[in-house]
């Protein structure tokens, strides 16, 4: 990393200036973005460029497709896993916050809140059938 005081040669310490932070900045930014825009265009540059519909299929252990591959998916999994994320980054919050709110009245009645609302919301979800799966 840059320092904000540099030494030079005969021991002075002279400050660094900002246009140097600056262009490291910048350089630490747009060395990714190069390297990717320079895959990129290797990879369409020498991928072969034969397609066919054999290659175009999707591969199934070697024996021909029983049924086509692009079949609907039920949007209860979008449901279920929508409540899945809300409720796994609450355990991941509870776990972040819970050495923070140690010993710690008002920080114990804002945790008890904030699982009193995420709960309120599943007591909802439940009522409404969000997690009753169709036969």
């Amino acid at each position: 990393m840059l320092q904000s005081l540099r030494r030079t040669a005969g021991g002075v310490r002279e400050q660094v200036g900002s246009s140097e932070n600056v262009l490291f900045a910048i350089g630490l930014a747009a060395g990714p973005v190069l390297f990717l825009l320079v895959l990129i265009t290797l990879n369409s540059l020498l991928s072969p460029k034969n397609p066919n519909p054999i290659k175009s299929s999707n591969y199934e252990c070697g024996i021909p497709q029983a049924s086509s591959p692009w079949l609907p998916v039920n949007v209860r999994f979008a449901d279920v896993a929508l409540l899945f994320v809300l409720f796994d980054a609450e355990t991941a919050l509870l776990f972040a916050v819970a050495p923070a709110v140690r010993g710690s009245v008002a920080g114990l009645i804002e945790v008890a809140v904030f699982a009193g609302f995420l709960g309120f919301g599943l007591l909802y979800a439940w009522r409404k059938g969000a997690l009753k799966w169709p036969s």
